[in-house]
């Protein structure tokens, strides 16, 4: 996370580094008698040089770092917002566990009373079938009865009337026949 003054410091250091090896590198082949003055020049430039290097990237590198902590920072702070959430999360889901067992039970007593429930108005609605089923089959067999009671009462009459024709033929004579005769045409005459 560079800044542009960072990185314009950066090259311009580069550049004094090349710039200041230079003379440095030209030095080397031509040590003579200078030894531990060039030694100390040598020393001395490089403490200029890093003098220099602090002095102009101290702000920028202050602001980096600085930004740079408070980003850490705010991550930092995330992350523990993050922790913290997934913490709850997990204390939740262990807590719906724990209370999954009970969850279950109460499940599967409500289940059990529904199912008793519904076996209890099956069991009523098949005994009200049952005996309006019942009910119909003795309706019908009223019926049944009562109409073989008819027949057999027709049977009966039938068997009488015939009994009753067979004695009257048997004990009528024909003077009785030819009294009824006249009898019945003495009545329609009557009614005319």
């Amino acid at each position: 996370m560079h800044t542009p003054r960072i990185s314009v410091v950066l090259r311009a250091v580069a550049a004094g580094l090349l710039l200041a090896a230079r003379p440095l590198l030209a030095a080397e082949g031509n040590e003579g008698g200078w030894g531990l003055w060039l030694l100390t020049g040598r020393v001395f430039n490089l403490a200029v040089v890093v003098a220099v290097l602090v002095w102009v990237a101290r702000k920028p590198l202050a602001n980096f770092f600085a930004s740079r902590t408070e980003a850490i920072r705010d991550q930092l702070a995330e992350a523990q917002k993050a922790r913290i959430e997934a913490e709850a999360k997990l204390a939740e889901i262990e807590s719906r566990m724990s209370r999954l067992d009970q969850e279950l039970g109460e499940l599967r007593t409500a289940a059990e009373r529904e199912a008793q429930e519904e076996y209890r108005r099956l069991a009523a609605a098949a005994e009200a079938e049952s005996g309006k089923i019942i009910e119909r089959a003795k309706q019908e067999i009223d019926g049944m009865t009562r109409e073989a009671f008819l027949e057999l009462k027709a049977h009966a009459a039938g068997l009488a009337v015939g009994a009753a024709e067979q004695r009257i033929r048997a004990h009528i004579t024909d003077e009785d026949r030819a009294r009824l005769v006249d009898a019945f045409v003495a009545g329609l005459g009557e009614k005319k």
